[in-house]
C-alpha cells in the first residue's frame, strides 16, 4: 500500500511539472500539426492596432500588417487556426531573462518558448537584432526626419539634428542610428534622446513642441501625414537603405520560405499586398519601392 502511495504522488509530481513546462519552438511541420500559427504583434503606425489598449490575446486587430498576416495564413491552409498575442516592442528581443543584450547571441524567450511563431511587424533588419533571429524582407526603407511643419526652416540638412531633442523609441533601429552618430558626427554636441513608448507618441510629442524631431521609416511618414497628423512634416532622410523584415526563429527555415514565397508571389501590380496598401497609404507598395530607390 505505501509503495502504491508512493508511485501516484510521483504521477501526480510528474504531471504537474509538465504542466509548467513551457512549450517549444515549432517549425512549419508543427505549425501545420496543430493547426495553429501564433502571429505576435507590436501595434503601431502602419502596422496594426488592438483593441482594447490593455488586451494581450483576446485583442481585436486592424491594419496593414495584419491584414497582410492574414492573407499569407491563409496560404497555409483553411484548417490552420491564426492565434494573435498583442507584444510589446521590446518583448521581441527578451531573452529568457527578460532583458534584451544587444552583443549577445541567442534566441528570444517568446520564440524559444514556441509562444511565437513569427514577428511580423516590420523590423529593420539591424546587425544585432540579427544574432538573435532571421529576417525575410518585406520592402526597403528609408528612416525620414519627422519635425513640425512649422519649423522647416530650421531641418535643412543632418548638420541640423546637432544638439536637438528626439523622441525615440529604446532598443529601435533609429535609436541605434542615433546612439552610433552620437559617438561620431555629434560627439561634440550630441542628439538628446528622450524614450517613448511608441513611434506615434513619439510624432505626437514632436507635434505638442514637447521634442524637435524624431525618426520613423518612410511608410510610416507616409501613413501619419495622410491620416493621422496633419501638422506633421518630412524634412529629409537619413541613414542608408534599410531592409523592412518579418522576422523568424533562425531554425525555422521552412516556415522563411513559405513567407518568402508568398511575398514573391505578390508583387504583381494587381496582387493582394498592392491593394491592401493602397487602401491604407495611398499608393501601392510597388510605387513605394519604386520611390525608395530612387532616394538612394
Amino acid at each position: 500500500m505505501k509503495k502504491k502511495v508512493v508511485f501516484l504522488t510521483v504521477i501526480l509530481v510528474l504531471f504537474a511539472t509538465a504542466a509548467v513546462i513551457p512549450a517549444k519552438a515549432r517549425s512549419l511541420e508543427e505549425i501545420r500539426q496543430s493547426k495553429e500559427i501564433r502571429i505576435c504583434i507590436t501595434p503601431d503606425i502602419s502596422v496594426a492596432t488592438a483593441e482594447p489598449a490593455d488586451c494581450r490575446e483576446n485583442c481585436v486587430f486592424s491594419g496593414p500588417v495584419y491584414e497582410e498576416i492574414l492573407a499569407f495564413a491563409e496560404t497555409l491552409g483553411s484548417d490552420i487556426k491564426s492565434r494573435f498575442i498583442k507584444i510589446e516592442w521590446d518583448e521581441q528581443f527578451y531573452n529568457k531573462d527578460g532583458k534584451t543584450v544587444h552583443e549577445a547571441e541567442y534566441t528570444p524567450e517568446l520564440f524559444a518558448s514556441g509562444k511565437c511563431d513569427i514577428f511580423p511587424s516590420n523590423l529593420t533588419k539591424t546587425e544585432w537584432r540579427s544574432k538573435k533571429m532571421d529576417f525575410v524582407k518585406v520592402f526597403p526603407s528609408r528612416m525620414m526626419v519627422i519635425i513640425h511643419k512649422s519649423q522647416k526652416a530650421l531641418f535643412k540638412t543632418a548638420g541640423d539634428l546637432a544638439g536637438k531633442r528626439i523622441a525615440v523609441v529604446l532598443n529601435t533601429s533609429y535609436y541605434t542610428w542615433i546612439a552610433e552618430q552620437n559617438q561620431t558626427v555629434y560627439q561634440k554636441n550630441p542628439i538628446k534622446p528622450e524614450f517613448v513608448n511608441s513611434d506615434e507618441e513619439a510624432t505626437e510629442k514632436v507635434i505638442a513642441g514637447k521634442a524637435d524631431f524624431t525618426l520613423i521609416d518612410a511608410d510610416k511618414a507616409i501613413w501619419i501625414i495622410r491620416n493621422k497628423l496633419k501638422d506633421a512634416a518630412v524634412a529629409f532622410p537619413v541613414g542608408p537603405t534599410d531592409e523592412i523584415c518579418w522576422a523568424f526563429r533562425k531554425e525555422d527555415k521552412d516556415l522563411q520560405a513559405a513567407v518568402q514565397k508568398f511575398f514573391d508571389e505578390n508583387r504583381s501590380a494587381t496582387s493582394l499586398l498592392n491593394k491592401i496598401w493602397e487602401s491604407y497609404f495611398g499608393i501601392t507598395m510597388n510605387m513605394f519601392i519604386s520611390i525608395i530607390k530612387a532616394t538612394e
